[in-house]
């Protein structure tokens, strides 16, 4: 008679475990899916922050090669890993505090504002960027610094309104989905490289000033 209530514990232990699994795949979903958009949004304001210097760098004067370096530039963050120059990128400073502190105290240590963490690519490209921007051809220019996703970043010629005081210019991106299970929300179609990407834009509008003392004649 004492078998009956045992198994009906047991049995309620089964189904809660069960329960349990289900709840936790639901909001592992909803965290994958939040943590994608927030990548998302984050994106879009960088391409608006590469139209903005795009569109500051004609409006100056600059030809069109140095508007698509300071657009690239600008878009570092959406860029993805760096190809040129190879770096292995290993944080000495992080790892000790990964082998020092607690998992906590990390998360309080890397969020918590103070002294920045320095990188070995962070000094890198500070000392690549204005060679790159000095550079003469895409060829030298690709020699200096590259990255993965540069190539999905394309500019609009940029645009003056009719009055002549305004420009307006475009940035676009097939910004790459990496996050696990993004699928669940969005069926985008594969790029050639087998990436799902969605379509990004930024925009910049800037009074239009290099018209009053230059010739562009398209270049």
């Amino acid at each position: 008679m004492k078998e009956a209530p045992v198994r009906l514990i047991a049995s309620q232990g089964g189904q809660s475990l069960i329960e349990a699994c289900l709840a936790m795949g639901i909001l592992c979903l909803v965290f994958f899916g939040l943590f994608q958009l927030s990548q998302l949004a984050a994106a879009r304001e960088v391409l608006n922050h590469a139209a903005a210097r795009g569109a500051r760098a004609k409006t100056v004067g600059f030809n069109h090669f140095m508007v698509s370096k300071a657009v690239r530039v600008a878009a570092i963050p959406n860029a993805g890993h760096m190809l040129v120059p190879g770096l292995l990128s290993q944080n000495n400073v992080l790892l000790g505090l990964v082998e020092t502190l607690s998992p906590g105290d990390l998360w309080d240590t890397i969020l918590g504002g103070g002294t920045p963490i320095p990188t070995a690519q962070q000094d890198l490209e500070s000392a690549r960027i204005p060679e790159y921007m000095g550079s003469h051809n895409w060829a030298r220019a690709h020699y200096i610094l590259d990255y993965e996703d540069w190539e999905s970043i394309h500019r609009s010629i940029p645009f003056i309104v009719p009055d002549g005081t305004i420009m307006d210019l475009n940035v676009s991106q097939h910004y790459p989905l990496r996050i696990p299970l993004h699928r669940a929300f969005y069926a985008p179609e594969p790029n050639a490289e087998g990436l799902d990407t969605v379509l990004l834009h930024g925009r910049s509008s800037i009074e239009c000033h290099y018209p009053l003392y230059l010739d562009d004649a398209g270049w």
